[in-house]
C-alpha cells in the first residue's frame, strides 16, 4: 500500500511510524493499541494522502469508546493533540509563550497589551501536560470554536489557521483578566493555574475574548422594551450589538401594548407583541456571534398580558407561521397569584399592560391588591378559567419545551437589590435575576467551579476566593456593546458563580440522587460556597470599594441570602459573615447564580451544571460534529449510583434545588426530566 506525500510523490506505507503515534496515544491507558491499529487499517487505501492517515488514527480511537473502554477518548484527544501541535508550531512542543503572543498580536487577534507582561515568566508556569487531562469531545470542542486563528481573508473559504494551542489559550484568558491589577503577573499565574487544573472555567464569552482586541466577556443581558416603536426597534437593535459579542439575551416585553390596544399617534389598533417577536427571531439567527454559535434571545411575558395565550403557542409547529418563533426561547415572568388562581380552580383575568403599566412594577402581595382591585372594578380585557390557562401552557411546555416556567415575587422577595428598582425577567437561562429599566440593561458575568475537582473545603474556599475576584475583574476590562449594559454593570457589579460536575461529586462520594443524603450534602455543599462566595466579594470591597448602589440594599442591612429564605437552618457563623458585609460592604450586588454549564462542561469533562447523567452512553452532537460520550461518572466504579435523568423522580431534582436556593442570591437553571408518557396531572 503506497502513500502521497504534499509534495505528490508516493512512498510505501511505514507501520513503525503509525506504531510509534499509536504507541504514544494508548500509553497509561486501559486501551488496546493492537485494536486501534487493526480499526484505523480498515480506514486506510492506498494512495491515501499523509495527512489523511492522521485523521483515519483519531476516527478510529473515537469510533472506539465505549462503556467498557471509555479511556478512548483521552487516545482520541491525544491524536487531535500531535495534529494540532504540528499546525501550529510545526512540532509536537509548545512554542514559547512570546512567539504565540507577538503573533496574535501581528495577527492583530490579541491585545498588544499582553505584550507587557514579563512573557519569561509566564511561560514557565505553562503546563503543557494538562493538555492530556482534555477528552476528545472537549479538545475538539477548543479547537474547532474556541482557539484563536490567524485573521481570515476575504475571498477564501478555507479556514484560517489556528495560532493557538489550549495551555496558551488559558493563559491568554488569565492575562487579559488580570490586565488591571496591581502585580498583574502573579495574578495571570494564579488565573491560570485554576482554569488549567480544571477546578473552575470562565464562560464561553470570556474564553472566546479575554486577552482579546474585542474583550467582550459577559455572558448574560437582561434588558426591557419601552412601549413605542422607537422603544422597540431601539431594544431589538441593542440586543443585535449585544448577541454579535457573543451575548445571551433575556428581554422583558410585558409593556408592549396588546393586540386591539389603541394607537393615539395614528388613531389605530396595536398588532400585539407576536409581529414584533418575529423581528426579534429573525435578528437572533442573523447575529450569529461570528459564526460560533447561534444568537440566544429569551422573550419574557408576565401572564396577564392579553397577548399571553398566542405567546404560548410560539414555538409550536403547527398553525400560522407568520406567528410562530422557532429559533427563540420565550419564557413565562410569573406571578405567585397565578398558580393560587389555578389551585384553587378560579378565574384568570387579562389586563391591558398600556392602560395598567402599574401591573408590570408590582409583585407579591402589592401586585395582588392591584390586581383584584382591578378584576373588581371589571377593568380586564377578558377572564378565562385559570385551570384552562395553565393546561394550555403546560401543555406546549409539553410539547416544544417552552415557555419555560419563572417566578417573579420570589426573585424579587429575595432580591438582594430591593432597593434598586424591581426585576422584570430572566436571561437566556433563568439563572439571572437583575433590576432591569430603561436606562439600565443588566449584565452578568459568569463561570463555574468545577466539583469534581474539589478536594475539601479548604480548597472550595481557596478556588471560590480566585473565581470571584476573577469574576469582578471582568466589570472593568469587559466591553459593552451598549451604554445601558454598561451603566448598569459598573454601578451594581454584579457578578454569578456557578457550579459543574455535581453529580460527579455525589458519585465520588458515594452519595445516591434519590436519598436524604444527597439533600443534607447539597445543603452543606452550598452553605460553604455561599458563605465563602459573600466573604470573597466582601474581602475585595475591603480592597477595592463597594459597588456603588450597596447603600440601601439588603447586603447593607445585614440580609443574606439565608436571611431571606423559607428554610434558615445553617451550620456556619452568619452572624458574623453579616457583620463583616455590613461594615466592609460587598464588591459585587450579586455574587452566585446557577448557569448551565454544556460546554465548559464538555471542554473539563465533567457533568453539566447539576443535572443528573443524561444518559450512560450516548452520541452527543453540536457544532463540531457527533461525538460517542460516555458519562464520566461511570469510572468510579458505581454504577448503581450512575442514574440517568429520566430514571430519577423528579421530586429528589426539586427537593435539591430547594435546599440549593436557600443559599444563592440570585437562581438556579433547573431542568425537570420527565417521561413521554407522563400524565398532565402529575406533570
Amino acid at each position: 500500500m503506497n502513500v502521497v506525500k504534499r509534495d505528490g510523490s508516493r512512498e510505501p506505507l511505514t507501520i513503525e511510524k503509525i506504531h510509534k503515534v499509536t504507541e504514544w496515544a494508548c500509553q497509561g491507558l486501559n486501551v488496546s493499541q493492537s485494536e486501534l491499529e487493526t480499526a484505523a487499517n480498515l480506514l486506510f487505501f492506498d494512495g491515501i494522502k499523509t495527512e489523511d492517515i492522521h485523521n483515519a488514527l483519531i476516527k478510529a480511537a473515537s469510533g472506539l469508546i465505549n462503556i467498557n473502554a471509555p479511556d478512548y477518548t483521552y487516545t482520541a484527544a491525544r491524536l487531535l493533540l500531535q495534529k494540532l501541535y504540528k499546525e501550529v508550531s510545526g512540532s509536537i512542543h509548545y512554542p514559547h509563550l512570546r512567539s504565540y503572543i507577538e503573533r496574535g498580536i501581528a495577527e492583530k487577534r490579541l491585545n498588544p497589551e499582553l505584550a507587557n507582561f514579563d512573557l519569561d515568566r509566564l511561560n514557565a508556569a505553562v503546563e503543557p501536560s494538562r493538555d492530556l487531562q482534555l477528552t476528545y469531545l472537549g479538545l475538539q470542542t477548543l479547537t474547532d470554536r474556541y482557539l484563536i486563528r490567524a485573521r481570515e481573508t476575504s475571498g477564501t473559504s478555507r479556514q484560517a489557521p489556528i495560532i493557538e494551542l489550549p495551555q496558551h489559550m488559558l493563559m491568554r484568558v488569565a492575562m487579559g483578566l488580570a490586565l488591571q491589577e496591581k502585580d498583574r503577573d502573579a495574578r495571570a499565574i494564579e488565573f491560570y493555574e485554576t482554569l488549567s487544573s480544571f477546578n473552575f472555567m470562565s464562560s464561553t464569552p470570556t474564553l472566546f475574548n479575554s486577552g482579546t482586541l474585542h474583550s467582550q466577556l459577559s455572558s448574560c443581558y437582561l434588558n426591557t422594551v419601552e412601549d413605542s416603536i422607537d422603544g422597540i426597534y431601539s431594544t431589538i437593535h441593542e440586543c443585535a450589538s449585544l448577541s454579535k459579542y457573543a451575548g445571551g439575551i433575556g428581554t422583558d416585553w410585558t409593556r408592549v401594548r396588546s393586540a386591539g390596544d389603541v394607537i393615539a399617534g395614528t388613531n389605530g389598533k396595536s398588532s400585539g407583541i407576536v409581529p414584533y417577536l418575529k423581528v426579534y427571531n429573525d435578528t437572533a439567527v442573523a447575529v450569529n456571534q461570528g459564526g460560533k454559535r447561534n444568537g440566544a434571545f429569551a422573550p419574557y411575558l408576565e401572564p396577564w398580558h392579553p397577548d399571553f395565550l398566542d405567546f404560548i403557542e410560539l414555538k409550536k409547529n403547527t398553525g400560522d407561521e407568520r406567528r410562530r418563533t422557532h429559533e427563540i426561547f420565550p419564557a413565562v415572568w410569573a406571578p405567585d397569584l397565578f398558580f393560587k388562581r389555578v389551585l384553587e380552580d378560579g378565574v384568570w383575568s387579562f389586563f391591558s399592560p398600556h392602560e395598567y403599566p402599574e401591573l408590570h412594577e408590582l409583585y407579591g402581595e402589592a401586585f395582588e391588591t392591584r390586581y383584584e382591585e382591578l378584576e373588581r372594578q371589571g377593568k380586564y380585557r377578558s377572564q378565562k378559567r385559570a385551570m384552562e390557562v395553565w393546561r394550555k401552557w403546560i401543555t406546549s411546555l409539553f410539547e416544544t419545551g417552552h415557555p419555560w416556567v419563572t417566578f417573579k415575587d420570589e426573585c424579587n422577595r429575595r432580591s438582594p437589590q430591593d432597593h434598586a428598582g424591581v426585576i422584570h425577567c430572566s436571561n437566556l437561562c433563568t439563572e439571572i435575576t437583575l433590576n432591569t429599566s430603561d436606562d439600565e440593561t443588566a449584565v452578568c458575568n459568569l463561570g463555574s467551579i468545577n466539583l469534581s475537582r474539589i478536594r475539601d473545603m479548604d480548597h472550595l474556599r481557596k478556588v471560590v476566593r480566585t473565581a470571584i475576584r476573577m469574576l469582578d475583574n471582568v466589570i472593568d476590562i469587559n466591553f459593552y456593546p451598549s451604554a445601558r449594559s454598561e451603566a448598569s454593570n459598573k454601578r451594581h457589579r454584579p457578578i454569578g458563580l456557578g457550579v459543574m460536575g455535581y453529580t460527579e461529586w455525589l458519585v465520588q462520594r458515594g452519595i445516591d440522587w434519590e436519598s436524604e443524603a444527597h439533600l443534607q450534602a447539597a445543603d452543606e455543599l452550598f452553605e460553604h460556597l455561599s458563605y465563602y462566595a459573600i466573604e470573597a466579594s466582601s474581602d475585595l470591597a475591603a480592597e477595592r470599594g463597594p459597588y456603588p448602589s450597596f447603600q440601601g440594599s439588603k447586603w447593607s442591612r445585614g440580609l443574606l441570602p439565608i436571611h431571606t429564605a423559607r428554610e434558615t437552618t445553617f451550620r456556619l457563623d452568619w452572624g458574623a459573615l453579616s457583620r463583616k458585609v455590613m461594615t466592609q460592604g460587598m464588591r459585587n450586588s450579586n455574587v452566585m447564580a446557577i448557569a448551565p454549564t454544556a460546554t465548559i462542561s464538555n471542554i473539563v469533562g465533567t457533568t453539566p451544571c447539576i443535572e443528573p447523567i443524561f444518559e450512560r452512553q450516548y452520541t452527543k452532537s453540536n457544532l463540531s460534529g457527533s461525538f460517542i460520550v460516555v458519562d464520566p461518572c461511570l469510572k468510579y466504579g458505581r454504577p448503581e449510583l450512575c442514574k440517568e435523568a429520566f430514571e430519577i423522580n423528579p421530586r429528589w431534582v426539586i427537593e435539591a434545588a430547594a435546599k440549593r436556593q436557600k443559599w444563592i442570591d440570585q437562581a438556579q437553571s433547573l431542568n425537570i426530566f420527565v417521561k413521554h408518557d407522563i400524565r398532565g396531572r402529575d406533570l
